[in-house]
């Protein structure tokens, strides 16, 4: 599936968000700054243990003034950077500051070491390098250096782990926007640029059914919204798998994407379905590049109805194919790979000759490949039954037209090359949006007059009361439009 927009209109009352160039830069600062104040910690614990073994003053004095010199260069300054930094990242974030257990245990052990410091750490390095300290403040340093070393090694650790769910039990339920938290269990590469992703429900908890072709959003952690069908067995309520195609030229969703780790958390949408499996007597599977992703969720729909089936797959080479080997390998008579670099061309009017009538014929691909495949049916197959998935949202004559907002009284004109939605963002009409591709409805507007051109993937063309909607993101018109903006 196509990308979703980089900057989704966000719903009202939902908390403050950095942009992700500031996010980075701050989440920087902090990871930098906590390793300085770490390592500190650490050096200062080393000088304490190496003066209790040595006999010698002379060590005991230069140990101190070592101290006494890196505390004279704004170490303290350094641990207010590190909190301030994470309250910010925290409050501007999906994990709060106390939201949940591991950001509230981190937030306290910050907390504590920086009071130890006020109170006992600093006083005991300024008196002993001095040289007016005594034996007990030597403990005292000691024995603070060892609890703010581990009270640091413990928020380091919990912040890769996050060990613990929220504080709040509500706080996993689904969000105002219908999206809800779900953990990332695997993420590795199996085709060149493609990683497959598994999602789990938190505390094992069942995911949303789906039905094969079916699709979610997904709200990556700087915010991003991308959308990418599900790859996974819809039997299976455990785990949502996805192919993420690295697109180097893309707009950042795919390369973020790719980052994902295990135990990172990301916000989803139920699923929805706009490319259904119908019933059939059989199946032609045709897939082209990560256009494999819903069909592999589709043939194993399929193959447990036990259904007659059978896939045609192509793409560059086999080496950037997802899911090829394991499907040739567990279907061999059902599954024919066309690597154009060493087979050429998909011969697409020998794979549909023969087909019996009402055959099934389930695409999802590349404009190039669902047009040619369109045209090879209606002229060769016309008795098949097609249904097509598209990465974009098609191609065709494109006319300029006029929109009219009528509550803000703006007047705009969408040249043939323009995007509806780009035109109106420009006059200063604001339209929320999500997908851009016509598939969320988020962006759809009630038609006062005109006659607006939709393609065939909007969720809904007309209103509960026969109103017609117009989708800017995708949609054209002939000639005048008055929508309701």
């Amino acid at each position: 599936m196509p990308e979703l927009a980089p900057e989704p209109r966000r719903p009202s009352g939902r908390r403050f968000e950095l942009p992700l160039t500031a996010k980075r830069a701050l989440t920087a600062c902090h990871v930098v700054g906590g390793c300085v104040w770490l390592a500190y910690m650490v050096f200062a614990l080393v000088l304490c243990v190496w003066v209790r073994a040595s006999d010698d003053p002379s060590s005991a004095e230069a140990a101190w003034k070592v101290l006494s010199f890196f505390n004279g260069l704004g170490v303290g300054a350094v641990s207010f950077l590190v909190l301030g930094s994470g309250i910010v990242l925290g409050a501007t974030g999906r994990w709060g500051v106390v939201h949940h257990w591991w950001t509230a245990a981190k937030f306290a052990a910050t907390c504590a070491v920086i009071v130890g410091g006020l109170l006992v750490l600093r006083p005991s390095v300024i008196a002993l390098g001095e040289g007016s300290g005594g034996d007990g403040t030597q403990w005292a340093l000691t024995a603070g250096t060892v609890f703010g070393a581990a009270l640091l090694g413990f928020a380091v650790v919990v912040s890769y782990v996050r060990p613990w769910g929220p504080i709040r039990a509500g706080a996993v339920q689904p969000m105002d926007d219908g999206r809800f938290d779900v953990r990332v269990r695997r993420a590795v590469p199996i085709a060149e640029r493609v990683h497959s992703i598994e999602l789990v429900g938190l505390r094992g908890r069942l995911l949303p059914p789906f039905e094969a072709g079916a699709h979610v959003e997904i709200e990556l952690p700087s915010g991003l919204v991308r959308q990418y069908s599900l790859a996974s067995d819809a039997a299976d309520r455990l785990a949502y798998r996805i192919a993420v195609l690295r697109e180097d030229a893309g707009r950042g969703g795919s390369r973020e994407a790719h980052r994902l780790r295990p135990g990172d958390m990301v916000r989803i949408s139920k699923p929805r379905n706009m490319f259904a499996l119908g019933l059939h007597p059989g199946y032609l599977f045709v897939a082209g590049g990560i256009g494999i992703t819903p069909i592999r969720s589709m043939i194993a729909q399929v193959e447990r109805a036990r259904m007659p089936w059978r896939l045609v797959y192509t793409g560059r080479d086999r080496a950037a194919m997802a899911f090829a080997d394991q499907l040739a390998t567990t279907w061999p008579g059902n599954v024919v790979l066309y690597p154009t670099a060493t087979h050429g061309r998909v011969n697409l009017v020998a794979e549909v000759a023969g087909l019996p009538s009402g055959t099934g014929v389930y695409a999802c691909g590349p404009d190039s490949l669902i047009g040619a495949l369109a045209a090879t049916i209606a002229t060769a197959a016309p008795h098949l039954e097609l249904h097509t998935e598209r990465f974009t949202a098609g191609s065709g004559p494109r006319e300029p037209f006029e929109i009219v907002a009528k509550r803000t009284g703006a007047i705009v004109a969408v040249g043939a090359e323009q995007n509806a939605l780009t035109a109106l963002a420009a006059a200063g009409v604001e339209v929320d949006f999500s997908c851009e591709i016509g598939v969320c409805g988020t962006c759809r507007l009630d038609v006062i007059e005109g006659r607006p051109d939709n393609p065939a993937q909007v969720p809904a063309e007309f209103g509960p009361d026969g109103t017609p909607r117009f989708f800017p993101c995708v949609a054209r018109a002939k000639g005048r439009l008055v929508v309701d903006a």
